[in-house]
Protein backbone atom coordinates (compact mmCIF):
# COMPACT_ATOMS: atom_id res chain seq x y z
CA UNK A 1 0.00 0.00 0.00
CA UNK A 2 1.37 3.46 -0.94
CA UNK A 3 2.62 5.62 1.88
CA UNK A 4 0.18 8.55 2.20
CA UNK A 5 3.12 10.83 3.01
CA UNK A 6 5.04 9.82 -0.11
CA UNK A 7 5.03 12.00 -3.24
CA UNK A 8 4.24 8.87 -5.27
CA UNK A 9 0.48 8.77 -5.67
CA UNK A 10 -1.65 5.71 -6.52
CA UNK A 11 -1.71 4.71 -10.18
CA UNK A 12 -5.37 5.83 -10.34
CA UNK A 13 -4.10 9.41 -10.53
CA UNK A 14 -2.08 8.81 -13.68
CA UNK A 15 -4.98 9.59 -16.01
CA UNK A 16 -6.80 11.94 -13.66
CA UNK A 17 -6.85 15.67 -14.30
CA UNK A 18 -7.25 18.23 -11.52
CA UNK A 19 -8.59 21.64 -12.54
CA UNK A 20 -7.71 24.62 -10.35
CA UNK A 21 -9.93 27.65 -10.79
CA UNK A 22 -9.08 30.95 -9.11
CA UNK A 23 -8.71 34.56 -10.23
CA UNK A 24 -5.68 34.93 -7.95
CA UNK A 25 -2.50 33.97 -9.85
CA UNK A 26 -0.59 33.37 -6.61
CA UNK A 27 -3.14 30.80 -5.48
CA UNK A 28 -2.97 29.08 -8.86
CA UNK A 29 0.81 28.94 -8.64
CA UNK A 30 0.93 27.54 -5.10
CA UNK A 31 -1.78 24.97 -5.74
CA UNK A 32 -0.09 23.96 -8.99
CA UNK A 33 3.21 23.53 -7.14
CA UNK A 34 1.61 21.23 -4.57
CA UNK A 35 -0.02 19.09 -7.25
CA UNK A 36 3.17 18.80 -9.27
CA UNK A 37 4.99 17.64 -6.13
CA UNK A 38 2.37 14.87 -5.89
CA UNK A 39 2.88 13.98 -9.56
CA UNK A 40 -0.72 14.87 -10.37
CA UNK A 41 -1.68 16.43 -13.71
CA UNK A 42 -3.21 19.86 -13.24
CA UNK A 43 -4.64 22.65 -15.37
CA UNK A 44 -5.02 26.22 -14.18
CA UNK A 45 -7.95 28.49 -15.04
CA UNK A 46 -8.46 32.12 -14.06
CA UNK A 47 -12.26 31.91 -14.30
CA UNK A 48 -15.07 29.37 -14.23
CA UNK A 49 -16.27 30.49 -17.65
CA UNK A 50 -12.86 29.86 -19.23
CA UNK A 51 -12.82 26.42 -17.62
CA UNK A 52 -16.26 25.54 -18.99
CA UNK A 53 -15.46 26.77 -22.49
CA UNK A 54 -12.34 24.60 -22.73
CA UNK A 55 -13.21 21.42 -20.82
CA UNK A 56 -15.26 18.30 -21.46
CA UNK A 57 -17.19 18.24 -18.20
CA UNK A 58 -18.55 14.75 -18.85
CA UNK A 59 -15.13 13.19 -18.26
CA UNK A 60 -14.05 12.20 -14.73
CA UNK A 61 -11.94 14.91 -13.13
CA UNK A 62 -11.51 16.97 -9.97
CA UNK A 63 -12.17 20.68 -9.65
CA UNK A 64 -10.66 22.84 -6.93
CA UNK A 65 -12.48 26.14 -7.26
CA UNK A 66 -12.39 29.41 -5.37
CA UNK A 67 -15.78 30.37 -4.00
CA UNK A 68 -15.62 34.12 -4.61
CA UNK A 69 -14.99 34.92 -8.30
CA UNK A 70 -16.44 37.44 -10.76
CA UNK A 71 -19.02 36.43 -13.41
CA UNK A 72 -19.52 32.84 -12.20
CA UNK A 73 -18.59 32.07 -8.60
CA UNK A 74 -17.76 28.66 -7.17
CA UNK A 75 -21.30 27.91 -6.02
CA UNK A 76 -22.73 28.73 -9.45
CA UNK A 77 -20.12 26.52 -11.09
CA UNK A 78 -20.94 23.64 -8.75
CA UNK A 79 -24.65 23.99 -9.51
CA UNK A 80 -23.96 24.05 -13.25
CA UNK A 81 -21.90 20.86 -13.10
CA UNK A 82 -24.62 19.14 -11.10
CA UNK A 83 -27.36 20.29 -13.50
CA UNK A 84 -25.38 18.78 -16.39
CA UNK A 85 -24.88 15.53 -14.41
CA UNK A 86 -21.13 15.94 -14.71
CA UNK A 87 -19.08 13.27 -12.88
CA UNK A 88 -16.56 15.92 -11.80
CA UNK A 89 -15.84 15.96 -8.06
CA UNK A 90 -15.95 19.50 -6.65
CA UNK A 91 -13.70 20.89 -3.92
CA UNK A 92 -14.36 24.41 -2.64
CA UNK A 93 -11.42 26.72 -2.02
CA UNK A 94 -12.17 29.25 0.69
CA UNK A 95 -10.72 32.41 2.15
CA UNK A 96 -11.47 34.05 5.46
CA UNK A 97 -15.15 34.63 6.14
CA UNK A 98 -16.32 32.10 3.54
CA UNK A 99 -16.73 29.02 5.73
CA UNK A 100 -20.52 29.33 5.88
CA UNK A 101 -20.63 29.40 2.08
CA UNK A 102 -18.38 26.34 1.96
CA UNK A 103 -20.65 24.45 4.35
CA UNK A 104 -23.61 25.25 2.09
CA UNK A 105 -21.66 23.83 -0.85
CA UNK A 106 -20.94 20.67 1.14
CA UNK A 107 -24.68 20.29 1.66
CA UNK A 108 -25.10 20.63 -2.11
CA UNK A 109 -22.67 17.80 -2.79
CA UNK A 110 -19.12 19.22 -2.73
CA UNK A 111 -16.49 16.70 -1.61
CA UNK A 112 -14.99 19.08 0.94
CA UNK A 113 -13.50 22.53 1.30
CA UNK A 114 -9.90 23.67 1.65
CA UNK A 115 -8.96 26.89 3.40
CA UNK A 116 -6.30 29.26 2.13
CA UNK A 117 -3.36 29.08 2.58
CA UNK A 118 -3.48 25.49 1.36
CA UNK A 119 -1.98 22.78 3.57
CA UNK A 120 -0.44 19.83 1.70
CA UNK A 121 -1.77 17.11 4.01
CA UNK A 122 -5.28 18.52 3.84
CA UNK A 123 -5.04 18.73 0.05
CA UNK A 124 -3.89 15.11 -0.25
CA UNK A 125 -6.69 13.78 1.95
CA UNK A 126 -9.35 15.74 0.08
CA UNK A 127 -8.02 14.72 -3.34
CA UNK A 128 -8.18 11.05 -2.37
CA UNK A 129 -11.86 11.40 -1.48
CA UNK A 130 -12.53 13.35 -4.68
CA UNK A 131 -10.83 10.73 -6.84
CA UNK A 132 -13.11 7.99 -5.53
CA UNK A 133 -16.18 10.17 -6.00
CA UNK A 134 -15.52 11.21 -9.60
CA UNK A 135 -14.76 7.62 -10.61
CA UNK A 136 -17.99 6.49 -8.96
CA UNK A 137 -20.05 9.19 -10.70
CA UNK A 138 -18.46 8.34 -14.06
CA UNK A 139 -19.34 4.67 -13.57
CA UNK A 140 -22.96 5.56 -12.80
CA UNK A 141 -23.17 7.79 -15.89
CA UNK A 142 -21.77 4.93 -17.97
CA UNK A 143 -24.35 2.51 -16.59
CA UNK A 144 -27.12 5.04 -17.25
CA UNK A 145 -26.02 5.53 -20.86
CA UNK A 146 -26.14 1.76 -21.41
CA UNK A 147 -29.55 1.52 -19.74
CA UNK A 148 -30.90 4.24 -22.03
CA UNK A 149 -30.32 1.93 -25.02
CA UNK A 150 -32.85 -0.60 -23.68
CA UNK A 151 -36.36 -0.77 -25.12
CA UNK A 152 -39.34 -0.21 -22.83
CA UNK A 153 -39.99 -3.96 -22.67
CA UNK A 154 -36.34 -4.63 -21.84
CA UNK A 155 -36.51 -2.03 -19.07
CA UNK A 156 -39.58 -3.79 -17.67
CA UNK A 157 -37.79 -7.11 -17.62
CA UNK A 158 -34.64 -5.53 -16.18
CA UNK A 159 -36.73 -4.17 -13.30
CA UNK A 160 -38.17 -7.62 -12.69
CA UNK A 161 -34.68 -9.13 -12.66
CA UNK A 162 -33.55 -6.53 -10.16
CA UNK A 163 -36.48 -7.57 -7.97
CA UNK A 164 -35.17 -11.14 -8.03
CA UNK A 165 -37.99 -12.60 -10.13
CA UNK A 166 -37.47 -15.80 -12.10
CA UNK A 167 -38.08 -16.00 -15.85
CA UNK A 168 -41.33 -17.91 -15.36
CA UNK A 169 -42.71 -15.29 -12.98
CA UNK A 170 -41.70 -12.48 -15.38
CA UNK A 171 -43.37 -14.28 -18.28
CA UNK A 172 -46.60 -14.70 -16.31
CA UNK A 173 -46.67 -11.08 -15.11
CA UNK A 174 -45.94 -9.60 -18.54
CA UNK A 175 -48.12 -12.12 -20.39
CA UNK A 176 -45.31 -13.29 -22.66
CA UNK A 177 -43.62 -16.65 -23.22
CA UNK A 178 -40.56 -17.75 -21.28
CA UNK A 179 -38.69 -17.92 -24.58
CA UNK A 180 -39.47 -14.23 -25.17
CA UNK A 181 -38.20 -13.41 -21.68
CA UNK A 182 -34.98 -15.31 -22.40
CA UNK A 183 -34.43 -13.45 -25.68
CA UNK A 184 -35.03 -10.06 -24.02
CA UNK A 185 -32.78 -11.04 -21.14
CA UNK A 186 -29.95 -11.90 -23.52
CA UNK A 187 -30.39 -8.53 -25.25
CA UNK A 188 -30.31 -6.76 -21.88
CA UNK A 189 -27.08 -8.51 -20.89
CA UNK A 190 -25.47 -7.54 -24.21
CA UNK A 191 -26.60 -3.91 -24.14
CA UNK A 192 -25.61 -3.47 -20.50
CA UNK A 193 -22.20 -5.06 -21.20
CA UNK A 194 -22.70 -7.55 -18.39
CA UNK A 195 -20.90 -10.89 -18.53
CA UNK A 196 -23.12 -12.44 -15.84
CA UNK A 197 -26.31 -11.72 -13.92
CA UNK A 198 -24.58 -10.37 -10.81
CA UNK A 199 -22.78 -7.75 -12.91
CA UNK A 200 -26.05 -6.74 -14.54
CA UNK A 201 -27.80 -6.41 -11.19
CA UNK A 202 -24.94 -4.30 -9.84
CA UNK A 203 -25.27 -1.87 -12.74
CA UNK A 204 -29.06 -1.71 -12.45
CA UNK A 205 -28.80 -1.11 -8.71
CA UNK A 206 -26.31 1.74 -9.24
CA UNK A 207 -28.75 3.43 -11.63
CA UNK A 208 -31.72 2.98 -9.30
CA UNK A 209 -29.83 4.27 -6.26
CA UNK A 210 -28.97 7.64 -7.84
Amino acid sequence: MPNPNSPDRPSSYQNMLVHIIDDDVEVLASCGFFLSSLHINAQMWDSAMTFLHNTDIMQPAIVISDIMMPQMDGKMLQQHLQAQKSPIAFIALTGRGEISDAVTMLQLGAVDYIEKPIQLNRLQHTLDKALQLTQHHHYINHCQSLYNTLTNKEKQIATCLLQGKLNKIIADELHISMRTVEVHRAHIMEKMQAAHLSELLKKLWQIQST
